[in-house]
């Protein structure tokens, strides 16, 4: 069974909990870690870890990009992408490997996320077979991949550096008339926003502000035209910008920084520009 599963990593600033990670999971299947960090050590802070390949990148590639990396090498009938802010068993793992091979014919599988409830409208049908949800949308967190299904569409778009990568490729699947299925049987746990060395936490808040915005106009330009996107952020352009000024004006940094950087995500991605902004680390 678990020679038809390759479990895909991207880290950032991320060892501690890539080991806790690969313990967990204690040598039982191949992986694939795309490192976005440059860490030239990586490999031998690794070395006890058995059928285990790493990729190190000389910069920060974004998601989409690692993803895509790790994805292209897979040569197993499914890939797994775990978030290493995510934790899942091995019981749970094999279930997923069970549950796809009675399927068959899906794009993407995921399963529950505890404390998590998704939308009404994410739901394209409820109990679509027993244990099954067809959706419109899944979190990224832990994704399921039949490679057959995926490759077909061409993976993740390498625009986006961070946010909105999933949903793109879920629409962009089920434009073609993939399944996406959420299973109700199995279940993840995502401490979210909990990947990278808690030091770095300033820099990467920036961060995640400027591309979440830059990366929501992205996506909604791209599926649904300039004039909708524009509509979709103008309430946060504008409230980004009064809010940098106020908190500037307070002396609140850590606030002021926040709002600034989803101004310049907004503006940034109004103007047409490339998703430039990478993390100062």
């Amino acid at each position: 069974m678990i020679e038809k599963i390759t479990i895909i990593f991207v880290s950032f600033h991320s060892e501690k909990k890539i080991v806790e990670y690969l313990e967990r999971l204690n040598n039982k299947y191949k992986i694939i870690i795309i490192d976005n960090a440059n860490d030239q050590f990586l490999s031998k802070k690794l070395e006890n870890f058995q059928d285990l390949e790493i990729v190190t990148n000389e910069k920060n590639l974004g998601f989409g990009s690692a993803a895509n990396q790790a994805l292209k090498k897979v040569n197993t009938k499914y890939a797994l992408h775990l978030d290493i802010d995510s934790k899942i068993d091995t019981n749970s793992i094999e279930k997923m490997i069970e549950e796809s091979d009675r399927i068959k014919d899906f794009a993407i599988l995921a399963p529950e996320i505890l404390n998590h409830k998704y939308k009404e409208e994410n739901f394209i049908k409820k109990n679509y077979e027993d244990k099954y949800n067809l959706m419109n949308f899944v979190e990224g967190c832990c994704l399921f991949f039949n490679i057959k299904e995926i490759n077909e569409i061409g993976y993740f778009d390498e625009n986006f550096f961070l946010y909105f990568e999933e949903v793109d490729l879920v629409k962009r699947l089920i434009n073609k008339n993939k399944k996406i299925i959420l299973l109700n049987n199995i279940f993840i746990e995502h401490e979210g926003r909990a990947s990278v060395d808690t030091k770095y936490n300033d820099e990467i808040e920036i961060n995640r502000n400027w591309h979440y915005m830059w990366s929501k106009f992205y996506y909604h330009k791209k599926h649904f035209g300039y004039f909708y996107a524009i509509i979709k952020i103008g309430k946060s352009f504008f409230s980004s910008g009064f809010k940098s000024i106020i908190y500037s004006i307070i002396g609140d940094k850590v606030k002021k920084n926040k709002y600034k950087a989803r101004f310049s995500g907004c503006l940034n991605s109004i103007l047409l520009k490339k998703s430039w902004y990478r993390p100062k680390l």
